[in-house]
């Protein structure tokens, strides 16, 4: 039954949606702002202009231009930024709680997994990163939070076109 199948596999079933379509479906909403899901990323100011999270111009414009990007994919590129991030945090917090002194910790995590990040990067990007690993991560965080939502809403447009075409 499709009902007992995990979220991510029943998406995976859905066609693809290009997710240069989230923009488009940002530009149609009558009130974004008033939507479950992506509302948080959209707000009125003191003066009742319209404002928008930053990250927001940035996601779309990224999913505009990478050709081919679905929003399947772009849901997994966020749900993959989060865990990256916080595996990060976490394995940072366990080597310094076990008193490995900063260079050792700095190699260390250059050799636990290239999926961290650390691997791949430069050796002043991990050391900037093992200063402030809060305000490193947290702008990841955030971006991929509006690339997920972004995404599974757009998705979730398509699913609701499909519902209540075959519907009638």
């Amino acid at each position: 039954m499709a009902n007992d199948l995990p979220l991510l596999e029943r998406l995976a079933q859905m066609p693809a949606i290009p997710a240069a379509a989230a923009a488009v479906l940002v530009a149609e909403l009558p009130q974004a702002q008033a939507d479950p899901v992506i509302g948080p990323l959209f707000g009125v100011d003191d003066d009742g202009d319209p404002v928008v999270s930053a990250f927001v111009p940035a996601v779309l414009q990224q999913f505009q231009d990478r050709e081919g990007l679905t929003c399947y994919q772009a849901l997994l590129e966020g749900l993959t930024g989060i865990w990256n991030a916080a595996v990060r945090a976490a394995v940072v917090t366990r080597l310094r709680a076990s008193g490995l002194p900063p260079d050792d910790l700095l190699l260390r995590l250059q050799k636990l997994s290239p999926t961290l990040g650390f691997a791949k990067e430069r050796g002043e990007w991990t050391r900037e990163w093992l200063s402030d690993p809060f305000t490193q991560d947290a702008l990841l965080v955030q971006q991929c939070v509006v690339r997920l939502l972004l995404a599974l809403r757009c998705i979730a447009e398509a699913r609701a076109v499909d519902l209540t075409t075959s519907a009638r």
